[in-house]
């Protein structure tokens, strides 16, 4: 489901140390800021159309969260940016953070997107994951900098 920061129920997703106000507002901070500095490609799609600018996805009771913006083109050409955050099963109390940049995939035979750069962080505890956070954002501040046409990235990558 397509959920406002502010909703997001972060201890029922990440555990109780993220139960923390302090905590809380740092990551709505963050999340705020980023949608500021890209602003959603798409138009708000009214009632009922999908997401809304700003909203972040959650799929209950899974245990991550992400939010993407994709930036179309003509002759269905695309660039996607999308920042995931998700809990590190195999060590409690740890989370993933990790963002990345695709272009759809012009190949013979098509396989959807191709991941033109990504990054990956792995985190113990809100404060070192919202640490990891921002890195994660500045990092996408930087790609989508350089350029947020899909054709520029692929020529960029030596895809064709």
């Amino acid at each position: 489901m397509w959920i406002w920061p502010r909703a997001l129920p972060l201890r029922e997703i990440f555990g109780a140390a993220w139960d923390d106000p302090d905590i809380r507002t740092r990551f709505l901070t963050l999340a705020g800021q980023w949608h500021t500095r890209h602003p959603s490609p798409r138009p708000d799609p009214g009632p009922g159309g999908g997401p809304r600018p700003g909203q972040w996805m959650w799929h209950p009771p899974a245990h991550s969260i992400y939010d993407s913006h994709t930036y179309e083109e003509a002759g269905d050409d695309w660039l996607e940016v999308a920042v995931r955050m998700e809990n590190a099963d195999y060590f409690p109390g740890h989370c993933r953070i990790e963002a990345s940049l695709t272009v759809a995939c012009r190949c013979d035979s098509p396989h959807d997107r191709h991941t033109i750069v990504e990054t990956r962080w792995r985190s113990g505890g809100p404060v070192a994951a919202l640490d990891a956070l921002t890195t994660v954002l500045r990092a996408t501040d930087q790609w989508l900098a350089d350029s947020r046409r899909p054709d520029w990235w692929r020529r960029h990558s030596g895809l064709t």
